[in-house]
């Protein structure tokens, strides 16, 4: 057996940094399909069917990224500030704090309406993603409208512009719904980002259960079963469900 190399201590303290910079979400069978978390200065692409707990579990990364230091701006588009605090407040993450004391800035991001106000926000949120000193995780929540505002083209220029930023070192969560891609579009978008996460609704048993599948992490090692059941409950958020019980 080949002994692996030894790292000195600057190394060790680089790859000890590395893994507390990880974002979670916090829940432990979650944690291990991803690798231990997403990396930082990456770009992840979270899709979802309706209803799915897309927007919560984005959320509650967020979540996890500002008790690891992270300050974050998200990009909303399906909800004002005030209701994702009041939801993420139901949901025993409080993020009030963080937004008063400015580690989280909340933004109006209605891709919405005609292609040329849709086409000057975007490109008003790449501007403030590149410029930005204040913030180092960055949210769009959901680039959905673009799809039928734009052509697949471009949709993958944008997703392209942010996998830049992210090789400058920005952190990225874009999300979108799954019904407005196609398996070309997806199969295309998942070779530019450095992760990939798909949350379904499925039927096990007699049981509707959301499914998180983990399509790729940059640098995480692939694991035989790449998805976890979880529910979402009030005062609690997301929580795994053991694919037994699940099943049952």
């Amino acid at each position: 057996m080949v002994a692996e190399p030894l790292l000195s201590p600057d190394e060790e303290e680089e790859e000890e940094e590395r893994k507390e910079r990880l974002i979670s979400p916090g829940l432990l069978e979650m944690e291990k399909r991803l690798g231990g978390g997403l990396p930082p200065a990456s770009l992840t692409l979270i899709e979802g069917d309706p209803d799915a707990g897309k927007s919560v579990f984005t959320l509650q990364l967020v979540y996890g990224a500002l008790k690891q230091g992270y300050r974050c701006a998200v990009f909303v588009s399906e909800a004002t500030a005030r209701e994702v605090l009041e939801q993420m407040d139901g949901f025993g993450m409080p993020l009030s704090d963080y937004y008063l004391l400015r580690r989280l800035a909340l933004f109006d991001a209605d891709f919405q309406g005609d292609r040329q106000r849709a086409e000057a926000l975007l490109s008003r949120v790449l501007r403030y993603m590149a410029v930005c000193q204040d913030y180092e995780l960055f949210v769009v929540d959901s680039i959905t409208p673009l799809i039928f505002n734009f052509d697949e083209w471009y949709v993958l220029s944008f997703l392209a512009k942010c996998k830049e930023l992210a090789d400058m070192g920005r952190t990225i969560i874009v999300t979108l719904h799954s019904y407005a891609m196609n398996e070309s579009l997806r199969l295309r978008a998942n070779s530019i980002v450095d992760a990939h996460l798909r949350l379904r609704i499925e039927e096990l048993g007699n049981q509707l259960v959301r499914t998180l599948e983990v399509v790729k992490v940059r640098g995480a090692v692939r694991t035989v079963d790449n998805t976890v059941s979880f529910t979402v409950e009030p005062g609690v958020g997301i929580k795994s469900v053991p694919i037994t019980r699940a099943k049952a």
